[in-house]
């Protein structure tokens, strides 16, 4: 039997599946841009706490109102007014908590939209990790500015692409000064075992669902399994394969979510020996089987 591709949440699908958005004023999407200028009113259905995607493009992302916790390739994050975050594409992004009266705007350019790679002028690409900053109150009406010239100008018929490409990127710029005018007042200084865990993590993310083995990550690391083992429980209080475990139940709940595979197809898609040992190993991990997940999901 053939496999279906699993649903991954980028422009194309956001595109074919008009239903998961009740107010369409509120958004402005194509094949090479997304804009949502309030997630709140847009009133949509897309996003629940403890449900994770996997987004193809780079995403930058502004605060409104509220608070939320959100797991981004791994790593849990505390996001409020007035944050702007920035996502590296192809990112495994899960909501862990929100409150209710949150609201934030988002921008999603295509891979290819941009001149230049927009994750790349920001994001560590290297490691996966997202980019988070908190402007001042001095700061706050010029990116005000720039999303409300965003979101005009991709109103504007015909369609000024250029103008729109250059919007954002200023828009991109200016979050680079800012991130480096606080990097410079508080460096983040990475110990060696903060950085081999930044480094472990983003392999993490690429290859969990073929390797497994401890071996791996070390030699990919340059380093034996057992000081990798040492230093990643040090820095998170984890081991290697609690980390590895927990990339696999991420990347089922995706395809359990998203797609259209049974679960003999999503077992052997993920490496399983066999459908058997991925239904206990999922229930081991989350209290409940595959088919129990899936009827979740849809109450």
């Amino acid at each position: 039997m053939e496999k279906s591709k699993p649903m991954e949440l980028g422009l194309g699908e956001l595109l074919s599946n008009p239903n998961i958005v009740n107010n369409n004023s509120f958004r402005f999407i194509s094949r090479d841009l997304g804009v949502i200028i309030s997630f709140a009113q847009m009133d949509s259905i897309l996003f629940s706490t403890g449900r994770p995607y996997r987004a193809k493009e780079s995403r930058i992302i502004r605060i409104l109102k509220g608070e939320a916790r959100i797991s981004i390739n791994l790593i849990e994050y505390k996001v409020k007014e007035p944050m702007i975050i920035i996502s590296p594409f192809n990112s495994l992004i899960e909501i862990v908590e929100i409150s209710e009266d949150y609201d934030f705007q988002v921008i999603v350019p295509d891979n290819n939209f941009l001149p230049i790679a927009q994750g790349g002028a920001l994001t560590d690409s290297y490691t996966k990790h997202g980019i988070f900053i908190s402007p001042t109150e001095e700061e706050l009406p010029q990116i005000d500015a720039f999303f409300s010239m965003i979101w005009d100008a991709v109103h504007k018929v015909p369609f000024r692409r250029e103008v729109v490409q250059h919007l954002i990127m200023a828009l991109l710029y200016n979050i680079r000064y800012i991130h480096a005018k606080n990097e410079e007042s508080a460096p983040l200084q990475l110990s060696r075992q903060e950085e081999v865990f930044r480094r472990f993590i983003g392999l993490v993310n690429e290859h969990s669902k073929r390797e497994r083995n401890i071996s791996f990550y070390a030699d990919k690391l340059c380093l034996t399994p057992h000081y990798l083992s040492t230093v990643i429980r040090e820095v998170s209080g984890q081991t290697v394969m609690q980390w590895i475990n927990q990339a696999i139940i991420l990347e089922a709940k995706v395809l359990l979510k998203h797609s259209d595979l049974l679960v003999f197809q999503i077992s052997d898609e993920l490496g399983f020996p066999n459908p058997s040992f991925f239904s206990k190993f999922f229930k081991r991990m989350t209290g409940m089987t595959p088919a129990e997940y899936q009827k979740k999901r849809h109450t």
